[in-house]
């Protein structure tokens, strides 16, 4: 009997310790608008020299996180907004579906513990950041905006930041 009361001990100690350490785990989402666009007439315009002055901008501007995923929507300008970034952490830009409203819940559980950067569309990048504070607080930006990105950190899986900066 008192093997076996060692035994339940142990393992009710053992899934405590791991219920607490999965409740303090910190994961990073930064989200951004792709930036400055060509004007080229296309409907898949890559970055003008202005964005990709903006896109090495953000590179220098996280290069001191440890960025562990890259995620863009399909579009050349998304993709190169992170091409800075994937070349500085050696790391894939993966591309996800903007109008996937399960992408949010997610990915707060595949990437749990992880720092991950996300470029998207003026309209996309709000509805992203709403999806995942799970309030409906930022609006569509206007077409000119570039230079908003959102810093989400969540603990286990509850939200205790939400920043939006200029950059």
């Amino acid at each position: 009997m008192k093997k076996l009361y060692l035994l339940f001990s142990f393992l009710f100690s053992l899934f405590s310790f791991a219920q607490s350490n999965t409740e303090t785990t910190i994961t990073k989402i930064i989200v951004v608008r792709h930036a400055e666009k060509a004007d080229d007439g296309t409907k898949n315009p890559p970055l003008s020299p202005e964005g990709i002055q903006r896109a090495e901008r953000l590179s220098t501007m996280l290069s001191d996180l440890k960025v562990d995923k890259l995620y863009a929507t399909p579009f050349l300008r998304t993709n190169q907004t992170l091409a800075p970034l994937s070349k500085k952490f050696n790391i894939p830009i993966d591309n996800y579906d903007a109008s996937d409203i399960t992408f949010a819940e997610q990915l707060l559980q595949k990437e749990k513990g992880k720092t991950i950067v996300i470029a998207g569309h003026s309209n996309s990048s709000p509805t992203l950041v709403n999806r995942l504070i799970k309030k409906e607080l930022y609006q569509k930006l206007d077409e000119s905006v570039f230079s908003k990105i959102w810093i989400l950190t969540f603990k286990g899986d509850e939200l205790v930041d939400c920043s939006l900066l200029n950059y």
